[in-house]
């Protein structure tokens, strides 16, 4: 996840420096990075809860993660990888409504989601190259801004909903120094997901200190 919070922060500064291009390019291979990270999980999740020792069973020490069937290639369909990430994505507005909880819960099949891998992977190979379709000139540098904004908190948000799950499984670990903190990852994407709250934050910490 380490790696798609830095995409989601390269993103952010080419973004503020007006090249919406290549941020949007990364933005999509970030979400590319989150789906390598949540076939690991799915993957690993029961081996690394094993040593936390949670509702009353023993602790024991982790065993070996068979390798999931995404990561068993170097060469994984870009596509696969952004039906994954969006089907994820999917239940975020679910994450965060009680009213709309179910569709956290309840996601579509890895099928519904086949065209907007495929636009999203288009979009990444807009922002990177120059490209003929017909008799007209595609160039990175002449994609507007647009959502580029949007697009960049809705990826922190899902990486924070992923943060979140992971912290959510190990919270009631009887022995709280056996957690897997990943504290560093919240706080790095929060100015991208929460830009409002992180800044509220910083305020008062601002204030608090002057006092």
């Amino acid at each position: 996840m380490a790696n798609t919070v830095a995409l989601i922060e390269d993103a952010a500064l080419l973004a503020s420096h007006d090249s919406p291009g290549r941020a949007q390019a990364l933005i999509v291979l970030a979400m590319e990075e989150l789906a390598k990270a949540r076939w690991l999980y799915a993957a690993a999740e029961y081996e690394w809860t094993a040593p936390l020792g949670l509702y009353g069973l023993e602790s024991r020490p982790a065993g070996d993660v068979v390798v999931p069937e995404g990561l068993s290639s170097t060469r994984r369909p870009h596509s696969e990888k952004l039906q994954v990430a969006e089907q994820f994505a999917s239940g975020l507005a679910g994450f965060w409504s009680l009213d709309r909880r179910m569709e956290y819960y309840e996601r579509a099949d890895l099928e519904t989601f086949a065209a907007t891998a495929k636009q999203r992977n288009l979009d990444k190979q807009a922002g990177f190259y120059v490209d003929r379709d017909g008799e007209s000139i595609t160039s990175p540098l002449a994609i507007a801004a647009d959502d580029i904004a949007n697009a960049i908190r809705r990826t922190a948000k899902v990486v924070q909903m992923h943060l979140i799950e992971d912290h959510t499984r190990q919270q009631d670990a009887p022995d709280a120094s056996l957690i897997d903190s990943a504290e560093d990852l919240h706080w790095a994407v929060m100015p991208y997901s929460d830009p409002e709250l992180f800044a509220n934050f910083v305020a008062q910490h601002s204030a608090d200190g002057d006092e």
